[in-house]
């Protein structure tokens, strides 16, 4: 049985794709991952951060049956040329997609059946999709396919103002929240300290500096940046290393 480990933000262009790849792309120097790119928005591609060539294969394909199996999850997936342990499912291309509510419990059995030691699915901003009927339904379709959910923020203070009302509206349990960070002194924890008083339910398990220009040479060279330390302070490396799915404990 897969671990699955559910990647989002609250609003694109917060570098939740760029987390989760980074994870999955880590991840996969030791253990067998799966990557895939659940963000149903359309309005981009996980696998063209890496330059992938995936042809007419992408999780589109597979929303025309009610139950997803493994075997058609995996026929969607495309093996990394750099890093042959990883696999890749590609995301839509210029179209939106359903909701994750009505998405995710399609997939649940093929989750529950696929080989990789490790399933990373990168949700994009899904509480916030113009489809999604309940953000709290969302929350609920992810915490029941998911044994660890990670929101990504940045630490922007009007990005963090709307993140925590998405969070609040959708009441998210199980979540961490990973932070990413360019602010620094006295701001920094401020910011670190509204996030604990209006969402006292959700932890920040990792805070990260955000580089931009870090994250656009990444892109444009196609070639993620490996975060060992990040995986051991999440807890991640051990839950793989051990073969049964003790991400329900945090680190």
């Amino acid at each position: 049985m897969s671990t699955v480990a559910s990647v989002l933000t609250t609003k694109d262009g917060q570098g939740s794709s760029t987390f989760a790849l980074s994870l999955a792309w880590t991840a996969a120097e030791e253990r067998r991952v799966m990557l895939v790119d659940a963000d149903m928005s359309g309005t981009g591609n996980l696998a063209d951060l890496i330059a992938l060539d995936f042809g007419s294969r992408g999780v589109g394909n597979l929303f025309g049956t009610l139950a997803i199996s493994a075997f058609a999850l995996e026929q969607q997936a495309v093996i990394v040329r750099q890093q042959p342990r990883l696999r890749v499912v590609p995301g839509l291309q210029g179209f939106c997609g359903p909701g994750v509510a009505e998405l995710l419990p399609r997939l649940k059995r093929a989750l529950e059946s696929l080989p990789d030691e490790l399933v990373i699915l990168d949700l994009g901003a899904a509480l916030a999709h113009p489809r999604q009927e309940s953000p709290r339904l969302a929350a609920q379709a992810i915490c029941e396919i998911s044994h660890r959910v990670f929101v990504v923020v940045q630490d922007s203070p009007a990005r963090l103002v709307k993140s925590i009302q998405v969070l609040k509206t959708a009441q998210l349990p199980q979540a961490e929240l990973v932070l990413l960070e360019t602010r620094r002194g006295v701001l920094r924890d401020q910011i670190t300290q509204t996030l604990a008083e209006h969402l006292p339910g959700l932890p920040i398990s990792a805070v990260l500096p955000w580089d931009t220009r870090q994250a656009q040479h990444a892109e444009d060279t196609a070639k993620p940046v490996a975060q060992p330390a990040l995986l051991r302070a999440l807890n991640l490396l051990p839950a793989v290393s051990a073969g049964g799915n003790p991400l329900h404990e945090r680190a």
